[in-house]
């Protein structure tokens, strides 16, 4: 949804919203056997209720965007309880004026009963300003106002905590990918390997990527397999022929529609390398990628190798990692299941877009 779409989005829900708390002193007026839709509107529109209605509105915008974040926020509480009681008196005064200065108002029906035979005695008072619905709508139109901005401070800061968190998530997985490729680089250079200008070539194109994407919140799915079939290419040209490596990418889905987090499945792709091979054994890892309408899905299996404990702290940072970075961006549509056995390791996770 564009920017557009979603500010006439709210402005539709405030227009809706309003139009309904308006019209509920006519719907539950008790002294109305049965309310039809024109009524409601004639009710609306009649001078009072008109008036009533524009300055219960100026009040709720007036708290939201001017007394509630320049005073409640800056800690002013004096001013900000005199922007209330102030909003409240003028209230009060401009239903003085418009309010008719008396009515008149016919005899109690038990009045005419027990003086029948009499002339019926018309009276004429001034109603009270702030009776019944006008002060429950003014109270309710204030506490609304005060409602509405704090939840929406409350879910820009959650927000503002999850861009700081995913941040630093990716900071501590992005230098992993650039310490890994230039061992490789420096394993082939001392080889003196013709295959090191590959390497290179490999590795500038992950680090555009990673330049270039790292901080987008959502990336091209085609750019993120595109990074992990460079991982895994680089990592053919430096490992012998006892690694079998098997890649696959399969689905009717297609990547150029998806967007995903960038380095989000990277993790899972490099923790079989970083661990399931070694030099004096056969291993054995497969990459599995699956793309659906909806969803991916992701299966990576490895052969657990010897792996020296000065390598790494454990093999479940980028994992664990990744699992958070899951909940923040993917709360309740992705399922990820970790089998850790004795000769092998697997991960499977199940994104839906």
């Amino acid at each position: 949804m564009t920017v557009k779409q979603r500010r006439v989005l709210t402005i539709f829900i405030h227009v809706v919203c309003w139009l309904v708390f308006l019209s509920l002193p006519a719907i539950f007026n008790p002294r109305r056997e049965g309310v039809s839709l024109f009524g409601v509107f004639d009710d609306l529109w009649e001078p009072v209720r008109r008036y009533n209605a524009l300055l219960l509105i100026a009040v709720f915008y007036f708290n939201y965007y001017l007394a509630i974040p320049k005073f409640y926020l800056q800690h002013r509480y004096p001013e900000w309880i005199v922007s209330i009681l102030g909003c409240f008196g003028l209230f009060y005064l401009i239903n003085y004026a418009i309010v008719p200065s008396d009515i008149v108002v016919a005899p109690d029906m038990n009045d005419i009963e027990q003086h029948a035979g009499q002339v019926p005695q018309f009276r004429s008072r001034r109603p009270h300003m702030l009776s019944g619905f006008n002060l429950f709508m003014f109270i309710i139109v204030d506490a609304s106002s005060f409602t509405l901005f704090l939840y929406e401070q409350l879910q820009a800061t959650k927000k503002q905590m999850l861009n700081t968190q995913i941040s630093f998530l990716k900071a501590q997985i992005n230098p992993h990918f650039l310490f890994n490729t230039l061992n490789s680089i420096y394993s082939l250079t001392l080889t003196k390997s013709d295959r090191a200008p590959d390497v290179v070539v490999k590795l500038s194109g992950m680090m555009r990527y990673a330049v270039s994407e790292a901080n987008q919140s959502f990336v091209a799915l085609s750019k993120e397999l595109s990074y992990i079939s460079n991982y895994i290419e680089l990592q053919r040209l430096r490992l012998s022929d006892k690694v079998k490596i098997r890649y696959e990418i399969t689905g009717t889905g297609q990547a150029e529609d998806k967007r995903i987090a960038p380095f989000l499945l990277i993790p899972f792709v490099e923790n079989a390398f970083k661990y399931g091979v070694n030099s004096s054994d056969d291993s054995d890892i497969l990459i599995q990628i699956y793309l659906h309408e909806n969803d991916l899905h992701i299966y990576v299996y490895n052969f657990k190798v010897y792996i020296r404990p000065d390598i790494d702290k454990g093999t479940s940072l980028g994992i664990n990692t990744t699992r958070q970075r899951l909940n923040l961006l993917y709360p309740g549509k992705h399922i990820i299941t970790v089998r850790d056995g004795d000769k092998d390791f697997a991960v499977s996770l199940n994104i839906t877009f």
